[in-house]
C-alpha cells in the first residue's frame, strides 16, 4: 500500500499475538495509545515476521512499534526504547525465514519502499509469550497501562496523570 491510503504521518503499529499470553502486550497497548491521540495517528496490528511488515510501514513519515520483548535480565514489566538503528540485535521475532526488524528496513529502502524517516520501537519486557491464554502474567497486567500512557506521552506530548505501572518519570 502506498502512501495515498495513508490518513496521518504517523502509525502506531502493534506486534503481537492476543493468544499468546504475554504476547498480546503490544497489541493492547497501541490501542489505547491510539486512543490516546484521538486521530494524531493511524493504528495497525499485526502478527507477522518481518518481511511481511513493509507494505505497513511503507508511506509513512513516523512509525511507532509497540511489542513484547523477551530478557532474563530484566524483570518483566521493564520498558525498553530504541530506534532503529540502535535495537539490540536479539530482540524481535527470529528464525531461519525471516530477517531480524533492522535488516527488514535496510531490504526496503533497496527495494524502494517508501520507507519511514523515523522508527522507534518501545518494548515491554514480559514473562510468558509462548502459553496460549488472553490473561496477561501479573506483572505485564500491573505494567502495561502506564507503560502505554508513557509512550502516549513522548510520542504526542499528551497530558495527564502518569498511570500505575509505567515507567519511573
Amino acid at each position: 500500500m502506498g502512501s495515498s491510503g495513508r490518513t496521518n504521518p504517523t502509525l502506531v503499529l502493534g506486534l503481537g499475538n492476543d493468544v499468546l499470553r504475554d504476547d498480546g502486550v503490544g497489541l493492547r497497548a497501541a490501542r489505547r495509545i491510539a486512543e490516546l491521540a484521538a486521530g494524531r495517528a493511524d493504528h495497525a496490528e499485526a502478527c507477522v515476521a518481518t518481511l511481511d511488515l513493509l507494505p505497513v510501514l511503507s508511506g509513512y513519515q513516523r512509525v511507532i512499534v509497540v511489542d513484547a520483548y523477551v530478557d532474563a535480565t530484566v524483570p518483566p514489566g521493564t520498558p525498553l526504547r530504541a530506534t532503529a538503528e540502535n535495537l539490540p540485535r536479539g530482540l524481535g521475532y527470529r528464525s531461519p525465514h525471516t530477517l531480524h526488524f533492522r535488516e527488514m528496513l535496510e531490504v526496503g529502502a533497496r527495494l524502494e519502499f517508501p520507507m519511514p524517516r523515523e522508527i522507534v520501537v518501545h518494548g515491554l519486557s514480559v514473562e510468558d509469550p509462548w502459553t496460549f491464554g488472553e490473561d496477561f502474567t501479573p506483572a505485564v497486567e500491573r505494567a502495561w497501562p502506564g507503560w502505554a500512557s508513557d509512550v502516549a506521552r513522548e510520542v504526542f506530548g499528551i497530558g495527564g496523570p502518569r498511570e500505575p505501572g509505567g515507567s519511573p518519570a
